[in-house]
């Protein structure tokens, strides 16, 4: 039986996302601006149903979403 890979976005995607942006993408969770050169592994992704994009670390999911 083949292993089924978890669906999520790739480094790739998200950097690509984030060098789209116009202002400087912010963790709503800690304030601290995530880079395009950071490691993107350690950062998650959310598109909203209104089409926004959030982006923020993984370490700080509980001070945003709670």
């Amino acid at each position: 039986m083949a292993e089924k890979k978890a669906k999520g976005m790739t480094d790739k995607a998200k950097k690509k996302i984030i060098k789209s942006h116009r202002s400087p993408v912010i963790c709503p969770g800690c304030g601290n601006v995530i880079a395009e050169e950071e490691d993107l592994s350690k950062v998650e992704y959310v598109r909203t149903k209104r089409a926004t994009d959030v982006f923020f670390h993984t370490a700080c999911m509980g001070k945003v979403w709670r």
